[in-house]
């Protein structure tokens, strides 16, 4: 139970630190084709800022997300257990672009994460949900060849 939960915790901050430098780049692209210069330094206080103010929030969707996603998971693996990793990487996908329309269709703005108005910054963003279902897996249960693998 220690193992799921704390593979659980790391999967949800590693999604939420991808998708929060994801959607941090999706929203400087859109700035830039607007013609604001953007310096080095500004896209790398702009992603400190974004991990330190957006990931949180970002982190919440995704743990509720995966709340549902990951048993549905387990339950659909139970069938095919040589394929868990993918049931579980599909999941957090599939589970993210829905968690992303629910929450777009319930927030007062157009959309409530900017990088989500575009089919590929939705996919991207989506990404991070697969990355955290197969991460969790990973983590929770690897395999005896995973075991084997040194560290560093």
């Amino acid at each position: 139970m220690v193992r799921m939960i704390l593979a659980f915790v790391i999967a949800m901050v590693a999604a939420a630190i991808v998708g929060s430098i994801i959607q941090t780049q999706f929203n400087l692209a859109a700035l830039a084709e607007l013609s604001v210069p953007i310096s080095f330094d500004t896209r790398i206080s702009t992603i400190i800022h974004d991990l330190l103010h957006f990931s949180p929030m970002f982190a919440v969707i995704v743990a509720a997300v995966m709340m549902i996603a990951l048993p549905v998971a387990y339950a659909l693996a139970r069938w095919q257990q040589h394929r868990e990793r993918w049931w579980f990487t599909l999941a957090g996908f599939i589970g993210l672009l829905v968690g992303f329309w629910v929450v777009n269709n319930l927030a007062p703005m157009p959309t409530l994460i900017a990088a989500t108005r575009t089919w590929t910054g939705l996919l991207s963003m989506a990404l991070t949900g697969g990355f955290a279902g197969w991460l969790f897996d990973r983590l929770w249960r690897p395999t005896p060849q995973e075991l084997a693998e040194p560290v560093l």
